[in-house]
Protein backbone atom coordinates (compact mmCIF):
# COMPACT_ATOMS: atom_id res chain seq x y z
CA UNK A 1 0.00 0.00 0.00
CA UNK A 2 2.73 2.34 0.94
CA UNK A 3 4.69 1.64 -2.27
CA UNK A 4 1.08 2.29 -4.54
CA UNK A 5 0.78 5.88 -2.31
CA UNK A 6 4.83 6.69 -3.68
CA UNK A 7 4.02 5.61 -7.28
CA UNK A 8 0.85 7.65 -7.77
CA UNK A 9 2.61 10.63 -5.89
CA UNK A 10 5.62 10.37 -8.12
CA UNK A 11 2.97 9.90 -11.13
CA UNK A 12 0.60 13.18 -9.93
CA UNK A 13 3.70 15.44 -9.65
CA UNK A 14 5.06 14.57 -12.89
CA UNK A 15 1.38 15.04 -14.96
CA UNK A 16 1.00 18.42 -13.14
CA UNK A 17 4.72 19.08 -14.28
CA UNK A 18 3.73 18.09 -18.10
CA UNK A 19 0.69 20.35 -17.46
CA UNK A 20 2.28 23.64 -16.88
CA UNK A 21 5.00 22.38 -19.76
CA UNK A 22 2.11 22.32 -21.91
CA UNK A 23 0.33 25.80 -20.29
CA UNK A 24 3.31 27.76 -20.58
CA UNK A 25 5.55 26.58 -23.11
CA UNK A 26 4.71 27.84 -26.22
CA UNK A 27 8.34 26.43 -28.25
CA UNK A 28 8.90 23.34 -28.77
CA UNK A 29 12.69 24.55 -29.27
CA UNK A 30 12.63 26.80 -25.61
CA UNK A 31 12.65 23.13 -23.68
CA UNK A 32 15.48 21.72 -22.30
CA UNK A 33 17.00 18.51 -24.07
CA UNK A 34 15.30 15.82 -22.05
CA UNK A 35 11.66 17.35 -22.27
CA UNK A 36 11.42 17.38 -26.07
CA UNK A 37 13.06 13.99 -26.62
CA UNK A 38 9.91 12.82 -24.03
CA UNK A 39 8.00 14.31 -26.73
CA UNK A 40 9.34 12.99 -29.50
CA UNK A 41 9.03 9.64 -27.97
CA UNK A 42 5.34 10.20 -26.80
CA UNK A 43 4.71 11.34 -30.92
CA UNK A 44 6.40 8.68 -32.40
CA UNK A 45 6.83 5.11 -29.85
CA UNK A 46 3.68 3.34 -31.38
CA UNK A 47 4.75 3.75 -34.40
CA UNK A 48 8.43 2.26 -34.21
CA UNK A 49 7.76 -0.30 -31.80
CA UNK A 50 4.97 -1.58 -33.80
CA UNK A 51 6.73 -1.65 -37.31
CA UNK A 52 6.05 1.31 -39.45
CA UNK A 53 6.15 2.21 -42.76
CA UNK A 54 9.48 4.32 -43.18
CA UNK A 55 8.10 7.05 -46.11
CA UNK A 56 5.02 7.45 -43.33
CA UNK A 57 7.17 7.54 -40.61
CA UNK A 58 9.14 10.54 -42.81
CA UNK A 59 6.05 12.39 -43.65
CA UNK A 60 5.10 12.39 -39.82
CA UNK A 61 8.46 13.34 -38.43
CA UNK A 62 8.46 16.54 -41.47
CA UNK A 63 5.32 17.04 -39.97
CA UNK A 64 6.18 17.39 -36.40
CA UNK A 65 9.24 19.29 -36.70
CA UNK A 66 9.71 21.75 -35.70
CA UNK A 67 8.45 20.10 -32.43
CA UNK A 68 4.81 20.14 -30.75
CA UNK A 69 4.83 20.74 -26.73
CA UNK A 70 1.88 17.84 -26.35
CA UNK A 71 2.45 14.59 -25.03
CA UNK A 72 -0.24 13.36 -26.77
CA UNK A 73 -1.81 9.73 -24.70
CA UNK A 74 1.30 10.20 -22.66
CA UNK A 75 0.79 12.54 -20.20
CA UNK A 76 -0.04 10.41 -17.41
CA UNK A 77 2.41 7.89 -18.67
CA UNK A 78 5.61 7.54 -16.64
CA UNK A 79 8.88 8.49 -18.08
CA UNK A 80 10.25 4.44 -16.61
CA UNK A 81 8.78 1.14 -15.76
CA UNK A 82 6.32 0.52 -12.71
CA UNK A 83 8.26 -0.08 -9.66
CA UNK A 84 10.20 2.56 -9.85
CA UNK A 85 12.80 3.22 -6.83
CA UNK A 86 15.00 5.68 -5.32
CA UNK A 87 17.61 4.88 -7.74
CA UNK A 88 15.49 5.60 -10.83
CA UNK A 89 13.98 8.94 -9.47
CA UNK A 90 17.16 10.57 -8.72
CA UNK A 91 18.48 9.51 -12.60
CA UNK A 92 15.27 10.77 -13.52
CA UNK A 93 16.03 13.90 -11.45
CA UNK A 94 19.23 14.30 -12.98
CA UNK A 95 18.01 14.05 -16.41
CA UNK A 96 15.79 16.30 -16.22
CA UNK A 97 18.11 19.29 -14.86
CA UNK A 98 16.53 19.45 -11.81
CA UNK A 99 19.28 20.88 -8.71
CA UNK A 100 17.06 19.22 -6.20
CA UNK A 101 18.76 16.05 -3.44
CA UNK A 102 17.33 13.84 -1.20
CA UNK A 103 18.17 15.59 2.28
CA UNK A 104 20.80 13.63 4.35
CA UNK A 105 18.19 11.89 6.95
CA UNK A 106 16.75 9.87 4.56
CA UNK A 107 19.65 7.89 3.46
CA UNK A 108 18.52 8.88 -0.31
CA UNK A 109 15.61 7.29 -0.40
CA UNK A 110 17.23 3.71 -0.04
CA UNK A 111 14.55 2.44 1.85
CA UNK A 112 12.21 2.49 -1.09
CA UNK A 113 14.04 -0.09 -2.63
CA UNK A 114 13.32 -2.34 -0.24
CA UNK A 115 9.43 -1.35 0.46
CA UNK A 116 9.75 -2.28 -3.95
CA UNK A 117 10.78 -5.56 -3.35
CA UNK A 118 8.72 -6.59 -0.76
CA UNK A 119 5.18 -5.37 -2.83
CA UNK A 120 6.81 -7.24 -5.50
CA UNK A 121 7.41 -10.20 -3.28
CA UNK A 122 3.69 -9.92 -1.73
CA UNK A 123 2.32 -8.95 -5.47
CA UNK A 124 3.39 -12.12 -6.73
CA UNK A 125 2.43 -14.27 -3.42
CA UNK A 126 6.06 -15.92 -3.54
CA UNK A 127 6.19 -14.77 0.24
CA UNK A 128 2.50 -14.03 3.00
CA UNK A 129 2.26 -10.99 4.52
CA UNK A 130 2.94 -12.59 7.71
CA UNK A 131 6.29 -13.89 6.58
CA UNK A 132 7.55 -10.61 5.01
CA UNK A 133 6.22 -8.16 7.29
CA UNK A 134 7.91 -10.26 10.64
CA UNK A 135 11.43 -9.90 9.31
CA UNK A 136 11.00 -6.22 10.98
CA UNK A 137 10.40 -4.93 14.21
CA UNK A 138 7.53 -2.21 14.23
CA UNK A 139 10.00 0.55 15.30
CA UNK A 140 12.07 -0.06 12.01
CA UNK A 141 8.87 0.13 9.83
CA UNK A 142 8.34 3.15 11.62
CA UNK A 143 12.13 4.43 10.97
CA UNK A 144 11.96 3.33 7.29
CA UNK A 145 8.13 4.83 7.18
CA UNK A 146 9.41 7.77 7.77
CA UNK A 147 12.51 8.54 5.96
CA UNK A 148 10.66 7.13 3.04
CA UNK A 149 8.00 9.68 3.49
CA UNK A 150 11.01 12.56 4.16
CA UNK A 151 12.31 11.15 0.50
CA UNK A 152 9.17 11.44 -0.97
CA UNK A 153 7.50 15.12 0.41
CA UNK A 154 11.22 16.52 -0.64
CA UNK A 155 10.96 15.34 -3.97
CA UNK A 156 7.91 16.06 -4.92
CA UNK A 157 8.64 19.56 -3.38
CA UNK A 158 11.53 19.43 -5.46
CA UNK A 159 9.31 18.95 -8.68
CA UNK A 160 7.01 21.76 -7.31
CA UNK A 161 10.14 24.06 -7.14
CA UNK A 162 11.38 23.38 -10.47
CA UNK A 163 8.17 23.22 -12.21
CA UNK A 164 7.25 26.87 -10.37
CA UNK A 165 10.84 28.37 -11.52
CA UNK A 166 10.30 27.01 -15.29
CA UNK A 167 13.58 25.50 -14.51
CA UNK A 168 12.20 22.64 -17.97
CA UNK A 169 13.52 25.77 -19.83
CA UNK A 170 16.93 25.75 -21.97
CA UNK A 171 19.19 28.05 -20.37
Amino acid sequence: MIYNCIEFGAREALVELRQEILANVGSFAALKDYWREEIARAHFRDRLTQGTNYEGLIRDVARFVPGVVDWRSDLHRLPFPGNVDNEELLRFVTRIGSPWRPPRSCLGGSDLALIRQMRNTLAHGTETFETVGSQFSTQDMTEKFRRVRTFMVSLIRGLERYRMNRQYHRN
